[in-house]
């Protein structure tokens, strides 16, 4: 069974939710009207989000890589853990 949602905190998200996420609150942040506790909070948890954004979107270019042969029309080396 393919995985196109991420894990997070009990809750299932897509890539693109995790992006938009991620948007709102480097939004927020660059709002500065935050105290110091919340604007850290929400800096840790967009350093965990763009984390889990980036090895998803690795991922993704992996398998992307796998289905593309190469120039000389030779296929790519298989992607370990993404054969289906």
């Amino acid at each position: 069974m393919k995985k196109d949602k991420e894990e997070t905190g009990g809750k299932k998200e897509r890539l693109s939710e995790q992006m938009a996420r991620l948007e709102e609150i480097v939004t927020r942040l660059e709002d500065e009207s935050m105290d110091i506790e919340e604007a850290m909070a929400a800096f840790e948890e967009g350093v965990k989000l763009s984390r889990r954004c980036l090895t998803k979107l690795e991922e993704i270019s992996q398998r992307v890589e796998k289905l593309i042969p190469k120039p000389d029309g030779a296929a790519r080396k298989p992607v370990q853990g993404n054969e289906e």
